[in-house]
């Protein structure tokens, strides 16, 4: 029903000038027609202009990339609830994957709130106020942000106003429909997010307070139950106060769950005490007053509703209590929520009967479908549902020790409010003080937007056109159809109830009462939903920024209460002819005006200050001021004669609130259309850059130059998957490499990392990349607002250029005055931190054929071998081409023993080859063995790479191919081998281990090769220790392969796609390594199989490296200083691939050639 037509204190009628018609010769349409059509027109194009211009943020990706790949998608509760996903998965369905598409649904949700709160609300907030909160939604700064966001907030805020409103409508007629409704829309809000807690506590709480208020007004037949009821209610609040109190000052304390049940002894014995008070609070309730008579009481009907449908999605809680942890996805955690979830699934249903069976069997089956459907989606991923009961709360619970941004508590009262939402928040305030004056926190539909009656100003007769006519119709016939409210509850005392079968006197069906409530806590409800979303987000939530959308939501309903209950009672009658509009104006201008003449007493430049030119611009602007605020002043003077004083102080509030709407709009359309992709706003946490798009583009432009398409490798690490994760999704060719920067990456003419890559990546790119350099992502400056006293308040208010800082800051988001007051550089956009960067480096080969990069292809230079210097001529003094009667077949490592005796790995004859310190054969051992056709015996290999003797004599082989390391006497027999071994009780094994050395205590070297890492062991082989890892810093590795130990412990190793050599020393104990020493080798470029360097170390500590490509020796010092080369195309003599080398007794170098299957002996000269 309409009240803003009729007056319930008299027949005296008014005319509403919203039914006025904008056009004589079109009486249909009025004005609040065509408000709507604007209103409806401005909010659609402020949602979907320019859409996908914003490059998609960190938060989003979480969302776009699963519902991208829908199919895979299985519910997840870091990334919240499953609508979202199924919501962008339908939007690319019907408009295909874009940036646009995916913000569809947000921008959709944003136009049905405006819609919603237009058409719906102004039942409880008048005509007027629906359309002034429609305004307020359209241009509030978070809600616009956020309907052109990928999140769910922009979805929670419309299931928000849809709530409360039908809360309010059952409140209001009683009628079973609003219940399931109601229902429905709950649904879609668990559904969504687990903010949806949030809003069922608060529901809960404010039905909670109306009930004891409702119940205890009431007669109930036993006085004293009434008594003790009243009493049992002020223990519970009091407990329920303390056991929150626990619960939040304990939160962070807590930080293994298994431990928590002892931790939480005073926080588990308060809510133990809570419990009881409450149900001794239900017993005198219902044995005093009577379950009959509850279940007629509405506000009764919506707590036990809410209660018994969100009862078994509480599972989390009691685990979590009893110290478990709730998103355990283990069998025997799956098997301890369930049965948790059952028991509390059986309280439902019994209570749920018990109150009233049709209405709740109904509603389960609304609530459990929607969550059952959303939660697998559509029946494709079962598990969903299992970590949808228990998952949100759980992982929400475990979060709570986890303040992410570490933001402030008056995060949202003094930050985020303050800087978007003043506003909703002046309407707030105003709101409650009218309440508060007028008593009209509980108040019917019709009174509080009741036009003033007015007494006739003028002999002119206003007809009622034919609009009019049936709009009055329309309230009339409505007011004829309420009837007062059926007192079921004595027509029961006074007939006797059929009898009835057994289960429906049990659990029985109670029909709707029927009949319109005499007034309704509509006030109450917003200005409790805008005070608790405030605590209770601030307390509850993580306090990042898009959960002010949520705060936001019912201060704009408030506050659309309040503006038009301003705008119902003012007389427009007396405005209009005193000539209103001009008072309007000149109190519009007067504000300004005021505000301009303290902002010239409190800026940094005040008046009479001084004759220099900028101190006389101050002085300057403050008589501007002056003379505009007493002009103004003297004219609203003289105009406000014979003024009502109450009519013109609404007006001022009125032009005081249009004021701060017009900047509201400004502020809205800053952030959403000017400063979207920057850091000077606060209302986004982490900001991507327009330059991560732009690189996307010239990727873009790369590939289909160069191949029609997106088929260009392009390679991106850890930093910058955000957005890449999204923008390289339809790339067939592209790496995500995260942190493992790697020599295989030179295969890729497009790589892109952030800034913990910068230095890792430097190895791959070397002289063959252009490099350019971006913005990769940045942040809010939090200097703002963090770290608030008193002190530092009063200074920043009292100071006056930080004073005009922070207004130029708020009113214009420009920092460079904030920047010079408070001494801080960072904060323009070329320069702002904290700020992250990026590097994408561009393969000099693809880029001399991209023009639009503005690069002309080089003239080749010629390469400079860097050991030129020393290069040696040397011919072997011995070549070996058999072992025995078996010609060598890619031999590879060579081993020296004690007694100058030579050991050679002859790799593909799967054979240990010993020959005397002259070169002599005298004997061999092995043969083929493969573990992939089943178990191999000791003494079979396939293809040993690695030989190494120890001190006493025993021959130590890495056979490669069969994973594991054997060892034999110096004549060749079997002793043991492993293939496995203990790592902190985890199994670990070998892959493809190559190189291995033996230390002065018999202590076994591996390195791993395809594990990236060395592995000690003693010589029994029992680990000991390892070290290394793949990647490109110090302390790396990277396929590495030869391996020597000096004879002070160090360790040289050959980091072959590193193209380097690494030392490594031990600890005092022995078993922990650091590299302390590395440096670059000019070999090693291809990826063969053969490029497999050996090294070995001379008794003055000179390292022998080879170059199995080239076919070279170099040899450095210990300290990596290069002294002598030789072999290569240049060498008189040809070596080939140049695998393995050993140092001989004599103080000759021995080599393997693997390509020409020999062993070569040479002399080295002084």
């Amino acid at each position: 029903m309409d009240f803003a037509i009729l007056s319930a204190k008299n027949n005296t009628r008014r005319d509403s000038w919203l039914d006025k018609p904008v056009f004589a010769w079109w009486p249909g349409l009025t004005i609040e027609k065509l408000l709507i059509v604007i209103i409806l027109v401005l909010t659609i194009f402020t949602r979907f202009y320019d859409l996908g211009a914003r490059t998609m943020s960190h938060d989003e990706i979480n969302h776009v990339v699963p519902a991208y790949s829908f199919s895979n998608y299985v519910y997840d509760p870091v990334t919240h609830g499953p609508f979202q996903f199924h919501a962008l998965a339908f939007s690319y369905f019907m408009f295909g994957d874009s940036d646009f598409s995916a913000r569809i649904p947000a921008a959709t949700f944003g136009i049905a709130i405006v819609v919603f709160a237009i058409f719906a609300w102004r039942r409880y907030l008048g005509r007027t106020g629906g359309l002034i909160a429609g305004v307020m939604f359209m241009i509030s700064p978070y809600i616009l942000y956020y309907s052109r966001y990928t999140r769910n907030e922009v979805f929670i805020v419309f299931w928000g106003i849809v709530m409360l409103w039908l809360m309010l409508r059952y409140l209001e007629d009683g009628k079973h429909k609003w219940l399931y409704w109601l229902v429905l829309i709950n649904a879609m809000h668990y559904a969504d997010k687990a903010t949806s807690f949030i809003f069922s506590a608060e529901a809960l709480i404010f039905l909670a307070l109306l009930f004891i208020g409702e119940v205890l007004r009431k007669e109930w037949g036993n006085v004293q139950a009434k008594s003790l009821f009243r009493i049992a209610v002020v223990v519970t609040l009091i407990l329920l106060v303390v056991t929150m109190s626990f619960y939040v000052l304990g939160k962070n304390e807590i930080v293994d769950p298994a431990a928590e049940a002892s931790h939480n002894i005073p926080l588990l014995l308060s809510a133990g005490l809570t419990a009881i008070a409450i149900v001794f609070a239900l017993v005198t309730l219902f044995s005093g007053y009577g379950w009959k008579k509850l279940s007629h009481l509405r506000s009764f009907d919506l707590i036990w509703l809410q209660l018994i449908l969100i009862l078994p999605l509480l599972t989390a809680i009691p685990l979590r209590l009893l110290g478990f942890e709730a998103t355990d996805y283990t069998q025997t955690g799956i098997i301890r929520s369930g049965i948790v979830f059952v028991l509390l699934m059986l309280l439902s249903l019994f209570l749920g009967l018990l109150w009233n069976r049709k209405v709740f069997l109904r509603s389960m089956a609304i609530f459990w479908g929607i969550f059952i459907v959303f939660y697998t989606s559509f029946f494709t991923h079962g598990e969903g549902f299992f970590k949808g009961i228990v998952g949100a709360l759980g992982y929400w619970m475990s979060q709570q020790a986890v303040e992410r941004g570490t933001q402030p508590l008056y995060y949202y009262a003094f930050v985020q409010i303050p800087m978007y939402e003043y506003l909703p928040a002046f309407g707030v305030l105003l709101a409650f003080f009218i309440g508060l004056r007028k008593r009209l926190f509980f108040a019917s539909t019709e009174d509080p937007f009741t036009p003033l009656p007015i007494e006739e100003v003028s002999s002119e007769t206003v007809e009622m056109d034919a609009a009019e006519e049936f709009l009055e119709e329309v309230v009339e016939e409505e007011i004829l159809e309420e009837t007062t409210e059926l007192d079921l509850l004595d027509l029961e005392e006074e007939h006797e109830p059929e009898l009835q079968p057994w289960y429906q006197r049990i659990f029985p069906v109670v029909e709707e009462t029927g009949g319109q409530a005499t007034e309704l806590p509509t006030l109450l409800l917003l200005i409790f939903w805008s005070v608790m979303s405030l605590l209770a987000f601030t307390v509850a939530g993580e306090r990042m920024p898009w959960l002010t959308t949520h705060i936001t939501m019912p201060m704009i309903l408030t506050s659309g209460w309040a503006f038009g209950y301003l705008v119902e009672k003012i007389n427009w009658e007396e405005v209009r002819q005193r000539k209103g509009w001009l008072v309007v104006l000149l109190a519009g201008v007067f504000l300004v005006a005021f505000g301009s003449l303290l902002g010239s007493l409190l800026g940094n430049n005040p008046p009479f200050q001084g004759k220099d030119l900028f101190q006389l611009q101050g002085t300057s602007d403050f008589l501007l001021a002056l003379v505009g605020t007493l002009g103004t002043g003297i004219g609203l003077f003289w105009l406000l004669k014979g003024w009502n004083g109450s009519t013109f102080g609404k007006l001022l509030l009125l032009v005081f609130a249009a004021l701060l709407g017009i900047q509201t709009a400004r502020t809205a359309w800053r952030a959403a259309f000017i400063d979207y992709d920057n850091a000077r706003e606060l209302l986004v946490y982490a900001h991507s850059t327009e330059d991560m798009k732009n690189t996307v583009e010239q990727i873009e432009a790369i590939s289909k130059r160069q191949y029609g398409d997106k088929s260009i490798k392009i390679a991106y690490d850890n930093d910058v998957r955000y957005p890449y994760w999204w923008y390289m999704r339809d790339y067939p060719n592209k790496l995500d490499f995260g942190a493992d920067v790697t020599k295989s990456l030179q295969d890729y003419p497009i790589i892109v990392v952030g800034t913990s890559n910068f230095a890792r990546i430097e190895p791959v790119v070397r002289d063959d990349y252009y490099q350019y350099e971006y913005k990769r992502m940045w942040w809010p400056n939090e200097d703002l607002y963090r770290n608030w006293s008193l002190s530092r308040i009063i200074d920043d208010l009292t100071t006056p250029a930080k004073r005009s800082a922070l207004w130029e800051l708020w009113f214009n988001r420009d920092y460079t005055e904030y920047a010079l007051a408070f001494n801080n550089p960072s904060l323009t956009l070329a320069t702002w931190s904290p700020a992250d960067n990026a590097r994408m480096f561009m393969r000099k080969d693809v880029a001399a054929k991209i023009w639009e990069f503005g690069i002309s292809p080089e003239p080749e230079v010629p390469r400079v071998d860097p050991y030129e210097g020393g290069m040696i001529d040397l011919e072997p003094a011995l070549a070996i081409a058999v072992g025995g009667e078996v010609p060598f077949s890619a031999p590879r490592d060579i081993a020296t023993a004690p007694d100058g005796s030579l050991f050679v790995a002859d790799s593909r004859n799967h054979r240990i080859v010993h020959l005397d310190a002259t070169g002599m054969f005298l004997d061999a051992w092995g043969g083929y063995g493969n573990v992939l056709d089943g178990e191999v015996p000791g003494g079979l290999f396939n293809e040993p790479w690695g030989v190494a003797v120890g001190p006493d004599g025993l021959v130590y082989v890495a056979d490669t191919w069969n994973h594991r390391i054997q060892v034999f006497s110096s004549d060749g027999a079997f002793l043991r081998m492993w293939n496995s071994f203990d790592v902190l009780g985890v199994v670990d094994g070998f892959w493809g281990p190559r190189g291995i050395a033996v230390d002065a205590d018999n202590r076994v070297f591996v390195t791993d090769t395809g594990k990236q890492r060395v592995v000690i062991f003693d010589s029994q082989g029992n680990y000991l220790t390892q070290f290394g890892s793949l990647g490109l810093e110090a302390g790396k590795l990277d396929e590495p392969v030869g391996i020597d130990i000096a004879a002070d412990g160090r360790v040289y190793i050959a980091d072959t796609w590193n193209y380097r050599v690494q030392v490594f020393a031990p600890d005092a104990g022995g078993l922990q390594y650091q590299s302390v020493n590395m440096w670059d080798v000019d070999a090693w470029s291809s990826d063969t199989l053969d490029n497999k360097p050996f090294l070995e170390l001379d008794e003055r500590g000179n390292v022998y490296v080879t170059d199995p490509d080239r076919g070279r020796v170099i040899v450095f010092d210990g300290e990596g200083q290069f002294m002598r080369i030789w072999g290569g195309f240049d060498n008189t003599y040809t070596m080939n691939v140049i695998s393995g080398v050993t140092i001989g007794a004599d103080g000759s170098v021995w080599v393997s050639d693997a390509f020409s299957n020999t062993l070569l002996k040479f002399v080295m000269p002084e």
